[in-house]
């Protein structure tokens, strides 16, 4: 089940028709990997996951791993392939943790969808969270529930197929968990959707730039934000959120993810040249 769009007073939403030539394999070396405002950085040319943070149980998971394939690598001679097999709840994640957090967070990931990929019409995808210091899994789980601006907040920018009406992977919006959040009709507070104006719709085959942003409110104020860019042009831009009603919870988590509730098929999605921010981060240029 997914929660249905939210009426709070979403912001003004700015977007430009993306062309398709898409964002190509590159062999420029990213800025991102020595900006000074960049405070996570992994390209995988490691060859392996030791950036990221062992209290990931998904460390062990068969279908998270480093491959060294050229066709599906943006830059380098690594990358992330996430796959998620035929079958319910179906992919894996990887994450890292900035303890204590920040008021403040920009993450920026390439992807690409096999040709193939099509995960029915649920998934979720890579996410902003933020909890407590010292509470790395404070913002997991929770489906269903709402967030009480003391525990938990958490924002995922991903593809949507709204059974059948948009082709995979789907139309890319915000699901978004925070105190404010509107039931579904049953009641229950799973993610309310947040999608830019005009909706745009992911191809397969093609490496994209993707970056989004969290800006945490002042407690006792509804000023926080939430912003998304594709290719380097602003896609979702959401303003009068509370994430917060006390200033020690924060930003403090950044997840990879490839979640499939029902997957048809075996699908596969790989990341490149991940960045994490205190500010905007923006494609490679070539």
């Amino acid at each position: 089940m997914i929660g249905h769009l939210s009426g709070l007073l979403v912001a003004a939403v700015l977007l430009v028709a993306f062309g398709t030539a898409g964002a190509e394999p590159s062999r420029t070396p990213d800025p991102a990997a020595s900006d000074p405002q960049v405070f996570f950085y992994d390209g995988f040319e490691s060859g392996d996951l030791s950036k990221w943070d062992n209290r990931n149980h998904d460390f062990s998971n068969p279908n998270v791993k480093v491959v060294s394939d050229s066709q599906n690598v943006f830059s380098g001679k690594y990358a992330l392939e996430i796959t998620g097999p035929v079958g319910l709840e179906t992919g894996g994640s990887v994450a890292t943790w900035f303890m204590p957090g920040y008021d403040t967070v920009y993450a920026r990931w390439y992807c690409k969808f096999s040709e193939d990929f099509d995960q029915g019409n649920f998934m979720h995808f890579n996410r902003l969270m933020g909890g407590p210091p010292g509470d790395y899994f404070a913002a997991f789980g929770h489906a269903g529930t709402r967030p009480n601006g003391r525990d938990r907040f958490s924002t995922g920018f991903e593809p949507w197929r709204a059974y059948g009406k948009y082709p995979p992977p789907g139309a890319m919006m915000f699901y978004t968990y925070y105190p404010d959040m509107k039931p579904d009709r049953q009641g229950n507070y799973y993610g309310n959707m947040f999608f830019s104006d005009p909706i745009v719709t992911l191809e397969r085959g093609r490496w994209y730039c993707i970056e989004m942003m969290v800006k945490c409110n002042t407690p006792g104020k509804a000023d926080g934000e939430q912003a998304a860019w594709i290719d380097g042009k602003e896609a979702v831009h959401v303003t009068g959120l509370r994430w917060r009603d006390v200033e020690e919870l924060k930003v403090h988590c950044f997840r990879i993810s490839l979640y499939l509730h029902d997957s048809p098929r075996v699908n596969r999605v790989w990341f490149d040249n991940i960045a994490v921010s205190h500010s905007y981060i923006g494609p490679v240029n070539r």
